[in-house]
């Protein structure tokens, strides 16, 4: 009886140890933290990059890419006068996460991005 509590018990502790896999790749909430407290060239420079390599890794591991980086991404690319470019990440959020549509409509409207 000891024997078969002693081993639930270790089966229990063993189960709650195991992590679920996660439903998206990314995290650049530390390099947003920095780029947002500091806005300099170099910590903006370092967040865009850091969304860059949640992109090629998203992509390698057929995960999509958290909600909002698509559209913080195309953000990034308005400050630097990329309108092109922007739209094309404002309909990747729009794309991959549905929900977003109407927000993504009114951010291309407020920036003056046409159809």
């Amino acid at each position: 009886m000891k024997y078969c509590l002693g081993l639930i018990t270790l089966l229990f502790l063993m189960s709650a140890c195991a992590t679920p896999p996660y439903l998206y790749y990314g995290n650049s909430s530390h390099s947003y933290y920095k780029a947002v407290k500091k806005q300099d060239t170099k910590s903006v420079a370092h967040y865009k990059a850091s969304l860059e390599e949640v992109f090629v890794k998203s992509a390698k591991l057929g995960k999509p890419v958290p909600p909002g980086l698509y559209c913080d991404y195309a953000l990034l690319l308005l400050a630097e006068d990329k309108q092109s470019e922007a739209k094309v990440y404002f309909l990747k959020e729009q794309k991959t996460w549905s929900e977003s549509a109407g927000y993504m409509d009114f951010l291309m409207q407020r920036y003056g991005i046409k159809d």
